[in-house]
This record gives structure tokens, sequence and C-alpha cells, in this order.
């Protein structure tokens, strides 16, 4: 109850007016108020005339002219008026006034007095609100869904006002989402959020002042089902094939199959049976396949909805078998088993259960066979013809296969008539050959090799012709060396015969010549060739001549020729040289230094190495063509290096004071960082080309003699061969340099660029 009280009135201010008011009565739509006026006296006693209003939010009551009365001194509370009044609930709690009104107007302490009081109303009653009704869902494209639906409500002055719509998806069984909240008036919803393959369900949930309808379901939709990852088919039998579909997806309806046994030209849909296999796999049964290479095509369906197709692999159900494929051994020795061997072909991968041969020539024989490729047969001499057909599951033979050539027949004929005995001794070349071959078929090829015995081949000859050839030359065929014939001969049939003759080269080699070494301040050797002893003389018991001693085999090979004359044998001299050339040998290769030079001339080397061990090879030769050997050890002493300059190398600068040099060494190279997660450390790898640079730097002390020599060599020359302190050499281009390092002493320097290494041209 809220009460309150009105200013003091009257002349001594000793009444006043009081009002109460509160709530009697409510319902969840309204509620009743009560309002009460009275005189209140302060302590003073009255007897008068007045009158009192009672008000309620503007309604008002009054208690017309009464008697006010007080005793002496007394305070009282004289209910004048009351009123009551039933207002409405809001959707808001609010406050109602209420006001009462005193006048006193009987002539003593005249006045008026007014109080007023607020009255507290709550909100009306709100209740859960009912739902949307008659909801409806459309698909409208895989992109697009709209949904409708009815109201169902009050306004606010009602119980079951709305104050909007939440509109709540799912996609693929998973969690409800809220996707929209409209407006209470609204009655439609487009989601244009939605996508291919996928199942969406919808509900609507309608919310006010009275909280949370329930949901109202707005049903199920699907959009374009995704195409399967992959279709496998497998033969599962003779005329059965298993679709194994992967990546199905799990919302299809219906699976359509279709089959196509030309290639895929045409397609024709099929009925099938299915198995659920997995997780996003299923099976598709193919009871009725036809026989053939067939392939398959698969779609997923929802009602009107279809995914694309995908191709299945090709399977090839129970054929007959193609032809195999057929070797034989085209060519065949009498007497010897024929090979024959095939590839069973079948188209539909059945194994081979039975096998024919046939073979025509002389007479036609025909073995049969279970599961063998190959098979082994001995026929007569002459010509046949094999071939092969096979059996799989199905109950008809394959075709048979082409014809496969095989020749029976002798092998040729052959052998060397000249030499006609093996260990012959050959005492001159070239040597002439003679050969012998017969064939039935004819001989298609005839071949003759000469070789060492164990060595490489010297020369070969065609000899198909079978007429005497002649081979080898004192260049190509040494003295005192075994050597072996080989004539191989191709008949026509296509079968080889080789014969074979041995032999051993035997001929009077000239003399061995003499060689002597000297050596010149340029450090240039000089060579001089000679003939040795050739002839054969008794000095008084001693028989001296072309001889020398073999002390690791303990021989005495003797030169010239021996026969037999009666019980006596005849040594005749050995051949002189008409000529000789002049080889070095050395570390670093060989080298002609001359050609061509006559008995007892010199040659010069001009630039051999130096302070190292090599060797002169002197080859000496007869008219005949026969030769013979000698070897000369030789070794440039020097203290210093040498440049040579010039054709012939004869410009020659011997470095022979405080010398020194160094070479360098570079090799290219590309080098290349791999991505390897650094396994390697992050390390680099690098491969070689083929590019070498060197270089040799060298420096040297002089006098005025060398300076001068120097000093024309700077102004003419800028390519030649330097020689190095312990037998290297190198040839290329120079830079030179020369500088004084004191009176009458100056320093020279040069670099010189590898290049190919030339020889001069010696004399």
């Amino acid at each position: 109850m809220a009460i309150a009280n009105g200013p003091a009135a009257g002349s001594l201010g000793r009444w006043w007016a009081r009002v109460d008011a509160q709530v009697v009565s409510e319902t969840s739509t309204t509620a009743t108020i009560r309002c009460r006026a009275y005189f209140h006296s302060n302590a003073w006693g009255f007897d008068v005339a007045g009158s009192g209003t009672a008000s309620v939010d503007g309604n008002a009551v009054s208690s017309g002219r009464v008697n006010l009365y007080s005793p002496t001194g007394g305070t009282v509370d004289q209910l004048l008026a009351s009123r009551e009044l039933t207002v409405a609930k809001g959707s808001q709690p609010r406050t109602v006034w209420c006001s009462a009104t005193v006048s006193v107007t009987g002539g003593y302490q005249n006045g008026s007095s007014s109080a007023g009081v607020n009255v507290w109303v709550g909100s009306r009653t709100y209740y859960q609100p009912h739902p949307p009704r008659d909801c409806s869902l459309q698909r409208v494209s895989d992109t697009q869904q709209r949904i409708a639906w009815s109201p169902d409500y009050t306004g606010m002055d009602g119980g079951y006002p709305w104050a909007g719509v939440y509109v709540d998806r799912r996609a693929d069984d998973g969690s409800w989402v809220n996707i929209a909240d409209v407006s209470w008036d609204v009655t439609n919803y487009t989601d244009n959020s939605t996508n291919a393959g996928h199942k969406y369900e919808y509900r609507l949930c309608a919310h006010g002042p009275g909280g949370n309808s329930t949901h109202a379901p707005c049903g199920t939709t699907y959009t374009t089902p995704p195409a399967p990852s992959r279709v496998d088919a497998i033969k599962a039998d003779a005329t059965k094939v298993t679709l194994q579909v992967y990546g199905a997806w799990q919302y299809a309806s219906a699976w359509e199959a279709q089959r196509s046994a030309d290639g895929g030209k045409t397609w024709a849909d099929i009925s099938t049976t299915m198995d659920v296999a997995g997780d996003a796999r299923v099976d598709l049964h193919d009871a009725s396949a036809p026989a053939g290479t067939i392939a398959y095509r698969v779609r997923a369906k929802r009602g009107d909805l279809a995914s694309a197709r995908v191709k299945s692999n090709s399977v090839t159900t129970v054929t007959p078998p193609l032809a195999p494929r057929v070797t034989a051994d085209p060519v065949v020795p009498t007497g010897a088993t024929a090979n024959v061997s095939w590839v069973p072909n079948h188209q539909d991968g059945s194994a081979q259960s039975a096998a024919q041969l046939e073979l025509v020539g002389s007479e036609t024989i025909t073995r049969s066979y279970t599961t063998e490729n190959s098979a082994s047969v001995t026929l007569a001499k002459g010509s046949w013809k094999a071939r092969v057909r096979t059996k799989g599951l199905h109950a008809d033979w394959g075709a048979w296969s082409g014809y496969a050539a095989i020749t029976v027949a002798d092998y040729p004929q052959c052998w060397v008539s000249s030499p006609a005995t093996d260990g012959a001794l050959v005492d001159a070349v070239p040597l002439t050959v003679e050969v012998a071959a017969t064939d039935e078929t004819g001989i298609s090829r005839a071949t003759l090799t000469l070789a060492e015995v164990g060595g490489a081949t010297v020369a070969t000859a065609d000899v198909t012709d079978l007429e005497p050839v002649s081979f080898g030359s004192y260049a190509t065929v040494r003295n005192g060396t075994g050597y072996l014939l080989t004539l191989t001969v191709n008949g026509g049939s296509g079968l080889s015969k080789t014969a074979t003759r041995r032999f051993r080269t035997h001929w009077a080699e000239p003399a061995t010549p003499e060689v002597s070494l000297s050596y010149d301040a340029a450090l240039a050797c000089h060579v001089k060739a000679g003939n040795g002893v050739s002839s054969y003389e008794i000095e008084q018991t001693t028989l001296v001549g072309p001889v020398s001693a073999d002390e690791a085999n303990g021989e005495l090979p003797m030169s010239g020729t021996f026969t037999v004359d009666g019980d006596a044998i005849v040594i005749g001299n050995a051949p002189r040289c008409s000529s000789f050339t002049v080889e070095r040998v050395a570390y670093d290769g060989i080298a002609v230094i001359a050609s061509g030079m006559l008995d007892s001339q010199e040659t010069i080397d001009r630039i051999p190495p130096l302070n190292t061990d090599y060797a002169y090879r002197v080859t000496g030769y007869a008219d005949n063509g026969t030769s013979s050997q000698a070897t000369a050890e030789a070794n440039v002493f020097a203290h210093g290096m040498a440049l040579n300059f010039g054709q012939d190398a004869s410009t020659a600068l011997v470095l022979d004071y405080n010398g020194d040099y160094s070479t360098s060494s570079k090799r290219a190279v590309e080098t290349y960082h791999f991505a390897d997660g650094g396994e390697n450390g992050d390390l680099p790898m690098s491969y070689a080309l083929d590019e070498l640079d060197k270089e040799t730097s060298l420096s040297w002390e002089m006098g005025r003699d060398g300076h001068d020599a120097y000093m024309r060599i700077m102004d003419e020359q800028w390519k030649g061969w330097w020689r190095g302190h312990a037998g290297e050499r190198a040839y290329g281009p120079m830079d030179f340099d020369m500088s004084v390092k004191a009176p009458g002493v100056w320093k020279g320097s040069a670099s010189v660029v590898h290049n190919v290494f030339e020889e001069p041209i010696n004399g």
C-alpha cells in the first residue's frame, strides 16, 4: 500500500488530506486498484462541513458535502471517498497515479489539501509462442533453397506474440546451425549458401516475450550427387562382373550402371544388385555380362538428380583365345631337336588348359599338350613349318597361329688347305692362304681372320668366293710369333662351321742397329744410328758376327740365315739396314724424332726431358721389309730449366741460376645444391667437365749474356717449350718479364699456358 499526506491547510494548519492506494486484486491481464481519500486532523477539534475526492488514473469519485468532526485536541483520519478501478496490464510494467483532495467549507479553518501516490502494476503474462504452421521447403537449385510458413501469433495484447523466427539448418546429418533470424511478420526465407553434393534439413522456431516455441520441421532436400571417385570392374566369374564404386555418396537413392561392348561407342542400361562394401564404397554386380571385352560407367542418383558418369576399366569375359605368338629354332642341325615355344593370347585372362602343335614338312605331325608352353621335337632333314593353337576356360579352341619356319640341314664342310698343316713355319709375308668349303644348301658367307695366338686380330678377309687371299706385312706380323687362321663358313641353311690353322713366323732379321748419344750445351740430345755387325767371321776359334746375349732366358740369339748342306749347317750373313727411325720413349709418351735416316746419320732431339730417365728406340729396316730394333737409355743432366723457341726449337735459353717455378691446375666443374632436407649438411655436389687449365710460372737470375739473349726472345717470340728440373715439359703461349736485381744481375720471369703438346720439327 502506498500512503501520502497533503500539505497542512487552514489558518492554523491543523489539518490536511491523506491518501492510500494499492492493488487489491489482479489477473494475468488486469489489475484492480483502490484509492481512498481521508480528512486528517492534527491534535485539534473540528466540527465543520467539507468534502473529499478519490481518483485512480484520472477516474475520480466524490463524497459530496459531509460533516468533518474531530474532538478537541483529537487526531483522526476520517474516510471521505474510496475509488476502485480495474486497469489493463501492458507488455511492460508501469505505475498508475492515485490522488486524494479534501476541502473544508464550513466557515472555520476553511481550505483545500491534496495528496497523491503511484501504484506499481506489473506487465501482463506472455506464454510460449506457437510455432510456425504449414512449413514447406522447395529446392530451387543446388545453391538455392526456399522455405515458407504460416504465422500463428497474437498481438502484444495477446498471450502469444512473436518477436521473430529463427531459421536453422543442418548438412549431412551434422549439427543444427542457425542461419537466419527474420522478423515476426516475415513468412518466407531463401537460403543462397548451399552447394552440390549434400543433404540439407531445415527447421523453424518462433521467439517472443514468452520465450522460444518448439521447432517446426520444414523438410529435407538434396543437391546434385557427387560423381564416384573411381569405378573398378573386376571379373568375378565367366559371365559375372563386380563394379567396385569408390567415393560412393551415402545419400544416393539409386546407382545407375551402363555397359559397353564396343569400346565405348554405344552404352546400354543394365540391372545390377548392390552391396554396401564399407565406408564410401558400394559393389554393383552384373550377373549377365556378355562374352568379350566390356566396360562400364556408373553414376549416383537421388530422385531426378544425377551425378556425372564415371567410366571403369575394361574387362574381358570368357571368350575363345586369340592366336598365340610362336617362335621356333629357324635352323636345326640334322639329328638335333627343334625347339618350339609359344605365348598364349587369352584376352579373357584365363590360363591355358590345352595346346596343339602342328608340324608340316615331309609329313604332318600333331602333338597335344596341357599347360606346357614349349616343345622339343626331332625332325627329318628338310623344310618344316610349325603352328600352335590353345584353349582356355572357353569350350572352343582358339585361332591357329601363323607358321614359324624350321630348316633341318647338315653343317657346312670347310678347311684351310694352305698352310696345309698346323705348326708350319712361315718365313716371309704377305702370307698366301687357300681355303675350301662345301654345303648342299650353298655358301652364303665365308670369313677368314688372322690373329696372334691368344691375342688381337691382325686382319680379316671375305673369302666367300673361296679364292686365295694374301695376309699381313712386316709392319703388322711379328717375327717369331704364333698365329691362328680362323675360317668361318655360313651355309645357305643358316648353319655355320669353323676351321682353324696354326703357324709360326720365322724369317731372317737385319742386324741390330748401333746407337750412340751425345748432349750439348743447349740441353739437346744428338742421336746417331748405324748398321751393327751383319756378317759372320771366324777369328781363330771364335765365331764373330750378329750375335747377342739374352741373359734373362740364357740364350744367344743369332741373326742371319741358317741352311743345311748335307751334314753341315750353313750360316748366312744378316741383311743390312737401309734406313732408320728414331723414337723418344718417355713417361709422357712416344715421339718420332726422325725417320728415313741413312747409315751413320745423326738427328737432334732439342727438347728431351731433363734430369729423368728415358730412352731412344732405333728401328732399322732392311730392303726386304724386315726390321730390327735397339734401345739406348738416356738422361739429360741439367742444373736448371730450359726454354726453347722456333719451329725446330733451335733457339734455346738455359736457365741455370737461381731458378724456380710453380704449376697451377684447375678443372672446370659444375656445382649444385640439392634439396635433400639437410641430409648432407647443406653442402653442394660438384661434377667435373672435360676442361682443364694449367699454367706454369717460372723465374730465374742471369748475367749480361743471358740478359741479351732474353731480350731478343722477348722481342721475337710468343710461344715455345718449357722444360723443368724433373722431366716436366709444357708447350704453349708465354708472357715474359724482366727486372734488374743488382748491378750486372737481372731477374727474368715467364709464364706458360699449357696447350696440347706438340713436338718441334726435329732434324
